[in-house]
């Protein structure tokens, strides 16, 4: 494996922004490289205390939704413990809460047909309307002049966007070309990457506005206004049941601002768990996803999807079971955080031995997105549409196998013994970058596992490779890989030119030598692989200030070169608390027999749910998690 910097040529190439920037991650990584991931999400989750409605589970869609719209600001539509049925979509509007007294306790039985969603925070899609940038699209810029100025106002949203770049920016790949990457704005998805920015001041053809631009936009570069459909809104501490009735999500944000899910179960899903499209500062935390009706690729997942251009939003500390995928950024995602998320038992019911999961980017053009401190089955950057850049992994455990499961299809009990349950075997890579994605940066991972190390193909074990590169020969089913580059999904015999219906090349050599790696552990061949002439004591995280509330007892950081004493390879990974909190408290096992489980982000989290709703009453002084909790303010009026 190649241990270099980005590469000056590529640097040139992306024109991202050189200004030095007091981060965390300055010693080992340029502004190019990296941005300010430190205020993604919300930040800062209001409690809500007033209730405007206390409905029960005889209340009805319409009545549910007649006291959402009707709530005053800043107030709560409280649902008390039951089963509600939903027949449609329920509609949280701007400056609103939807809370349940828990989410094994207020159940949403979701029986409406006809796609939609059945919580809804926002809808709808930004249209084309651009105006042309003329001066002031440079990297950490936080103001522009445009050609001309029509309806645009301070608290309106811009899109920053540009003609792709063909030096990295593509909506082709081994897939064909992805003509719906940019939002449906072109025919081609020409106008792939971006970001979505605030608008703070107009005078006359100059617009100011914030975040600074992550990097320069130079051909031809555009800005879309838009006004977002739903603002701080919420749902917090519920159930959705889903029953395959052909729901599209059972959570979406679309033009939503500052929205969040907080302590949720999404107990199956007809097509995606959460939808996030035009997003900024979203946030999805402390939550429960939970298997899928479906388990193949398409139009869904049954994924949390980030996407259409979703910026400065934050996906934080969740358990993801047996889903397609666990997590995936496309669409031209953007400055998103995805940390402390644990997935497990993800499947395609097409492929039953294929390796298939964890965190995925998808469709052009997802860049400056930071994964952090997640304890996933694999990370890919995939090659099928298109392009990615400026990933960057910290201190993330990627297992790199899958534990597979019965049933594999339908609702039923999950039973993972004897020939029920098997590890994936069919593409085991931890880390896989495609011929697509360019100049990501890996620091303080660790890869693979001991399931990785003992994985069985058909009667035989898999041979076991730190690393591989096109144009070498990767084997599809025969060896497992720590590290993968620069293949596309037809590409396994590092030696054909077909390209199956995509788009040429459809690999590349090389494709590693624009990516930064440092710190990072491979449990195939035990050794920590650093940069060299860079500092090894590496900081505890890229976004956080110090140990967040809501971790409890798991050593912090919890993943990496420095730490030691762990149960994951070579004793460098703890996990995470989210991973605690499935085996620990919920009593999950590998591949997730038994679930969906009973779930209850109180009990797991204590004070860090809701920012102090929920306080902790018995701490157990071993493991850290809490036997019991009392809600206080009213919220529910009761204590467990």
């Amino acid at each position: 494996m190649k241990n270099s910097v980005i590469s000056a040529l590529v640097l040139m190439a992306l024109g991202v922004h050189a200004d030095c920037c007091a981060q965390a991650w300055a010693t080992f990584l340029s502004a190019r490289q990296a941005i300010d991931w430190s205020d993604a999400g919300v930040g800062g989750i209001p409690a809500r205390k007033t209730n405007c409605a206390n409905l029960t589970p005889s209340a009805t869609l319409a009545q549910i939704n007649s006291a959402l719209a009707s709530c005053a600001s800043g107030q709560t539509v409280f649902l008390a413990a039951g089963t509600y049925s939903i027949s449609g979509t329920v509609i949280v509007p701007s400056d609103v809460t939807l809370r349940g007294a828990g989410a094994s306790r207020t159940i949403l039985n979701a029986i409406g047909a006809g796609g939609g969603d059945v919580i809804s925070l926002g809808s709808g899609s930004v249209a084309v309307r651009p105006f042309r940038i003329t001066n002031g699209a440079t990297a950490g810029s936080t103001s522009i002049e445009v050609s001309k100025v029509s309806g645009v106002k301070v608290g309106m949203y811009l899109v920053i966007a540009e003609i792709n770049n063909l030096t990295y920016v593509s909506a082709a790949g081994s897939g064909g070309n992805c003509n719906w990457c940019d939002g449906g704005w072109t025919e081609k998805g020409s106008l792939a990457r971006g970001q979505i920015v605030k608008v703070t001041g107009v005078n006359g053809r100059a617009i100011t506005f914030l975040p600074g631009l992550y990097s320069a936009y130079t051909n031809t570069p555009l800005a879309v206004p838009f006004n977002m459909a739903v603002d701080h809104a919420g749902v917090e501490d519920l159930q959705v049941y889903a029953n395959n009735t052909g729901y599209s999500a059972n959570f979406g944000m679309s033009e939503c601002a500052y929205c969040w899910i907080e302590g949720v179960e999404s107990n199956y899903t007809d097509g995606d768990h959460v939808e996030v499209y035009w997003g900024f500062h979203d946030e999805i935390r402390d939550s429960y996803f939970s298997n899928a009706f479906l388990h193949s690729p398409g139009e869904h997942d049954s994924d949390i999807q980030v996407a259409r251009k979703t910026s400065a939003s934050l996906i934080e500390n969740n358990i993801i079971e047996r889903t397609h995928l666990a997590i995936m950024l496309e669409w031209g995602s953007a400055g998103n955080v995805v940390s402390y998320n644990y997935t497990t038992g993800e499947f395609d019911s097409g492929a039953s031995n294929l390796d298939i999961g964890g965190i995925d980017f998808h469709g052009a053009h997802p860049q400056f997105n930071l994964l952090e401190g997640n304890v996933v089955t694999e990370i890919n950057e995939d090659s099928v549409w298109g392009t990615s850049s400026q990933t960057t992994a910290f201190r993330n455990w990627i297992v790199g196998t899958n534990r597979i499961c019965s049933p594999m299809s339908g609702r039923g009990t999950v039973n993972c013994t004897g020939a029920n349950g098997h590890y994936g075997f069919q593409a085991a890579r931890a880390i896989e970058t495609s011929y697509t994605g360019t100049a990501s940066n890996f620091l303080g991972n660790v890869l693979g596992s001991a399931q990785m190390q003992s994985l069985k193909g058909y009667n035989y074990p898999l041979a076991q490779r730190a690393s591989i590169e096109y144009p070498a020969q990767r084997n599809y089913d025969s060896a497992a890989y720590g590290w993968s580059f620069g293949y596309g999904s037809t590409s396994d015999d590092g030696t054909g030119t077909g390209c199956g219906g995509g788009v040429p090349p459809c690999h590349l050599p090389g494709n590693s030598s624009s990516d930064f790696f440092h710190g990072n552990f491979n449990n195939i061949g035990g050794a920590i692989a650093w940069a060299p002439g860079v500092a090894h004591e590496l900081p505890a995280s890229f976004y956080l200030a110090g140990k967040p509330a809501w971790w409890g007892s798991t050593p912090y950081p919890a993943t990496g070169p420095d730490v030691t004493g762990g149960s994951g390879p070579g004793g460098h990974s703890y996990g995470n608390p989210a991973q605690a909190c499935y085996f620990q408290v919920m009593g999950g096992s590998d591949g997730g027999a038994g679930g969906p489980l009973a779930f209850d982000a109180g009990r797991c989290y204590g004070m860090g749910i809701s920012m102090g709703r929920i306080v902790p009453d018995n701490i157990n002084a071993t493991t850290g998690f809490t036997r019991g909790f009392a809600v206080r303010d009213g919220v529910d009026g009761e204590s467990e």
